[in-house]
């Protein structure tokens, strides 16, 4: 999470430990960008959650922000003030 925020890079990853907003303020960090997967995903599962992230990041702008990626939704959450 350091280097994503010393070199200003979003994080992608299945850890839902980032998705603590208390700890993981949006707004103290890039982006970060949660997915979501069944405990046994097969590849149809990544391949939709890929997919989802793609399309929501040609939509909208994640900077400052906690997206949850889960089957073909996004669940945005913002930063605490």
């Amino acid at each position: 999470m350091d280097v994503c925020r010393c070199e200003d890079r979003c994080l992608v990853t299945c850890d839902r430990g980032f998705g603590n907003r208390l700890k993981y303020n949006p707004s103290d960090y890039p982006e970060i960008v949660i997915i979501r997967l069944p405990s046994r995903p097969n590849f149809a599962f990544w391949q939709e959650a890929i997919e989802t992230l793609i399309q929501g990041l040609n939509a909208a702008e994640v900077t400052g922000k906690l997206w949850m990626v889960q089957g073909k939704s996004i669940k945005e959450y913002l930063s605490f003030e």
